[in-house]
């Protein structure tokens, strides 16, 4: 038997329970508030601040590194400024000093380090007159 629905009367089988709205929507907020209740409560229990830890001892090794190559370096020198003062006097590096100071190449630069310096004071003084308004002279 071919069922065509719409042309019959509805049998009991057939019909469905009429739905509460009002049910349903109770139901879900009643879930919604229990799940809303855990997780206050689960935020109230927890600790929300970072608990300060210092780790010693923990380390890339950087620290340790610089340490040892500067107790290397002092350890392979130490010592010697002793016996350079020996050999040469105590005030061996005075002579040496002046020498260099007197070096032909070290005069011509500081003769050019005087010169840049003056330049630059002669800029700063033009920059100076146009920050205060002054235009350069039109040719």
């Amino acid at each position: 038997m071919v069922k065509v629905y719409g042309t019959a009367p509805r049998s009991e089988e057939e019909t469905r329970a009429p739905v509460n709205v009002t049910k349903q929507i109770a139901f879900a907020a009643g879930i919604i508030g229990i799940a809303l209740v855990v997780c206050c409560a689960l935020i109230a229990t927890s600790e929300l601040k970072a608990k300060k830890t210092v780790l010693y001892g923990l380390g890339s090794g950087e620290e340790q590194e610089g340490a040892n190559a500067i107790a290397t370096t002092f350890a392979t020198f130490d010592g010697q400024d002793e016996m350079i003062e020996e050999l040469l006097g105590e005030e061996y590096y005075v002579p040496l000093f002046e020498e260099i100071a007197e070096d032909e190449k070290t005069v011509e630069a500081i003769d050019e380090v005087k010169i840049a310096i003056d330049e630059a004071k002669n800029e700063h003084k033009i920059l100076e007159e146009f920050a205060n308004g002054a235009d350069a002279p039109l040719e």
